[in-house]
């Protein structure tokens, strides 16, 4: 299925491997923008690609290696740790001038892994897009997810300009904003942008669960504030540990800032030092105002 605007198909056949939420709506966008003349899809799971046919993110699924020949874009959307693994297993099955991407949260153990197994003449650029939700699942996808959205691209070293530049044009016919940055530090700035928060998030979740002995009480009275506040917490926790671990270090580095934080607040509360407190809210509120 040829998407609307077919003038502007600038791949002939695409393979996307995991037909969840991310690969789903990548699908659904190439179809959309008719950026893509064929887009095939594989998964695990044989209802995933059932579901990803019924909602037009692909136009065929097929076995890895069927999925995989001619192809000259391939996007791996299946969990971090997941990609690492199929990288190993489609590295033998590319042809000669394949460009392979992914879509993965942390981005040095996939580019490093693309600039080991590729084999020559394919290349390798990392992929993120800032788009998702708590929701999970091919159910869940739509070709609008990336709008307005920054579209991270991490090549590796033996990445052309030319698959740089084709990235960069799909990023921007999904309405999405591609950013160049090296792996290393696209995985230092997610740590507090968007690790940290899902550790904090499930942190205060799982206070309020202890608050309330587990169950009722407090959680049935939690506000927009709390829910909105906690919402990134309902995320998938396999696909999470993943991605946390994966990223560790930086991680850790955020978390000791966090806590830093933390102990300042604390210590505000203790002395009953208003000023102190007033000030650290003033500058948080500042700053979040100032975030578009």
């Amino acid at each position: 299925m040829v998407g609307t605007f077919k003038n502007s198909c600038i791949v002939e056949k695409c393979c996307i491997i995991g037909l969840g939420l991310i690969g789903g709506s990548l699908g659904m966008a190439l179809g959309r923008y008719g950026i893509a003349r064929e887009r095939w899809g594989n998964d695990l799971e044989p209802r995933a690609m059932e579901k990803a046919m019924d909602k037009g993110a692909v136009d065929q699924t097929a076995s890895l290696a069927d999925a995989l020949r001619g192809a000259e874009l391939v996007i791996l959307a299946a969990p971090v740790a997941v990609n690492l693994q199929l990288l190993e297993v489609i590295a033998p099955l590319l042809g000669k001038k394949t460009l392979v991407t992914d879509v993965g949260s942390s981005k040095r153990e996939i580019v490093e892994a693309m600039e080991r197994r590729l084999p020559p003449g394919s290349d390798g650029v990392g992929g993120h897009p800032m788009a998702g939700s708590e929701l999970s699942g091919i159910d869940s996808a739509s070709p609008h997810l990336f709008r307005e959205t920054v579209y991270f691209l991490t090549p590796g070293r033996t990445a052309s300009q030319d698959a740089l530049e084709l990235m960069e044009k799909i990023a921007l016919l999904f309405g999405a904003r591609p950013l160049r940055i090296s792996a290393r530090e696209h995985d230092r700035v997610m740590a507090p942008l968007s690790h940290l928060p899902h550790l904090i998030a499930a942190a205060l979740v799982n206070v309020l669960g202890g608050s309330s002995g587990g169950v009722g009480s407090l959680s049935s009275l939690a506000g927009g504030g709390f829910k909105d506040t906690t919402r990134i917490a309902a995320g998938d926790p396999a696909l999470w540990s993943d991605i946390l671990l994966s990223n560790a270090d930086h991680v850790g580095e955020a978390l000791d800032l966090f806590l830093r934080e933390v102990d300042i607040l604390r210590g505000h509360l203790e002395r009953r030092n208003k000023d102190g407190l007033y000030n650290s809210l003033t500058t948080a509120a500042s700053l979040r105002r100032s975030l578009k």
